[in-house]
C-alpha cells in the first residue's frame, strides 16, 4: 500500500512557522502596550499627588516660589503626559497592525491544510477504489477457477 505524500509540506511548516512568528509578535507587542500604559497611568498618579500636595501646601500657606515650582513640574509633566499618550497610540497600532498580520498567516496555512486534507481524502478515494478493483478482480478469477 502507497504512502500519503503531501508536495506542499514544506509550504505548510513555513506557514506554520510564520503563524507561530506572527503569534510571538503580537504578543510582544501586547506586553510593550500595557507597559506603555502602565508608564501613563503612573505619570497620571505622580501628577494627581503633586496636585493634592500643593493643595495642601497652599492651605498651610506655601511662598510663591515654590507655586511657581509646582507650576512648572505640572507644566513638565503635562508634556510628559501627552508624550506617553502618543506612546501608548503607537503601541495600539502595532498591537493592530501584528493581529492583522496573524489573521493574515492564519488564514494563508489554513488555505494549505484544506488542500492537504483535500488531498488526502482524494488519496484515500484512490486507494479505495485500488484495493476494489483488486478485490473485484480476485473474485472474478476465482468465479472463472470455480473456486
Amino acid at each position: 500500500m502507497q504512502k500519503f505524500g503531501f508536495r506542499l509540506e514544506s509550504v505548510l511548516k513555513l506557514r506554520t512557522q510564520l503563524e507561530d512568528n506572527a503569534k510571538n509578535n503580537l504578543a510582544q507587542a501586547a506586553r510593550e502596550l500595557e507597559n506603555q500604559k502602565n508608564c501613563l497611568v503612573e505619570l497620571e498618579e505622580t501628577r494627581e499627588a503633586s496636585r493634592r500636595a500643593l493643595t495642601s501646601a497652599v492651605d498651610g500657606g506655601v511662598p510663591v516660589y515654590q507655586v511657581r515650582n509646582f507650576n512648572s513640574f505640572f507644566g513638565l509633566m503635562k508634556n510628559k503626559i501627552v508624550r506617553q499618550k502618543e506612546n501608548v497610540n503607537n503601541a495600539q497600532n502595532d498591537v493592530d497592525i501584528n493581529r492583522e498580520a496573524l489573521v493574515k498567516a492564519m488564514q494563508d496555512r489554513k488555505i494549505i491544510e484544506k488542500l492537504k486534507e483535500k488531498k488526502h481524502e482524494d488519496f484515500l478515494k484512490e486507494q479505495n477504489r485500488e484495493e476494489q478493483l483488486l478485490i473485484d478482480e480476485l473474485n472474478s478469477y476465482k468465479f472463472k477457477q470455480g473456486v
